[in-house]
């Protein structure tokens, strides 16, 4: 509960710095920076942190494909678009889904509209954004990249990419 209390209060506070920026600049080209910054502000925070603890997971890894692990953790979440789901009904499908999972799941709907169905909304996104980000990522032609992205909320399998599994721990982190 500790860690939840804590995106909370990282997502209110969001900021991005300059050297954030120049980090974005250097690791994304222009497709990918657009979906970047469709993300909210928390959420590029999120995935900005999620980049750096990768960096700092990976550094006794001698296999890992640093490009592919730093774009993975910047666009893992591009699923999420700004304006589609609310701070506050992200805080509460985070912890609805905390003490009621199943009930969570079922009662995701894609679909916007009065303050019940942007709720319904926000779960359908707590679920699916990372179907969605692979979709994203197809369509700029980072077909691998969007294999990656759209397992890393998945149980993990013997089969999976380093990659994958570093962008994992570093998501369970932040």
């Amino acid at each position: 509960m500790l860690k939840r209390i804590k995106q909370v209060i990282s997502a209110i506070t969001a900021k991005l710095h300059a050297a954030d920026i120049d980090f974005i600049e250097k690791h994304l080209d222009q497709q990918e920076q657009t979906l970047f910054w469709a993300m909210n502000l928390p959420d590029q925070r999120h995935s900005l942190n999620v980049a750096y603890t990768s960096i700092f997971l990976a550094k006794e890894i001698s296999d890992v494909d640093e490009g592919k692990l730093i774009k993975a953790s910047l666009l893992h979440d591009v699923g999420k678009i700004y304006g589609d789901v609310s701070t506050f009904d992200k805080i509460v499908t985070v912890i609805a889904h905390k003490f009621a999972p199943i009930w969570s799941e079922k009662w995701a709907k894609l679909g916007k509209g009065n303050k019940l169905d942007n709720l319904r909304h926000a779960f359908y996104i707590y679920f699916n954004h990372a179907e969605r980000s692979k979709e994203k990522l197809i369509a700029i032609g980072l077909v691998e990249l969007a294999d990656i992205v759209s397992k890393h909320h998945k149980a993990p399998a013997s089969d999976d990419q380093l990659e994958l599994r570093i962008l994992r721990r570093a998501d369970d982190e932040n």
